[in-house]
């Protein structure tokens, strides 16, 4: 039982004092087995060097 309050009363730290959550981290390879991602990326770059094209 005494285990149990142990795990209780953690528990209850975390959730009163949350961690900052870093949105970058958890979107990060998200997209990794997306098909459309490279072109994504393809046209991310392009736009960026000035392809008028796109």
């Amino acid at each position: 039982m005494a285990a149990v309050e142990a795990a209780i009363n953690e528990l209850q730290k975390q959730v009163a004092n949350p961690q900052p959550t870093n949105w970058l981290q958890q979107i990060t390879g998200s997209f990794k087995d997306e098909p459309a991602f490279e072109d994504v990326l393809a046209y991310g770059r392009a736009i960026r060097q000035g392809d008028e094209s796109v």
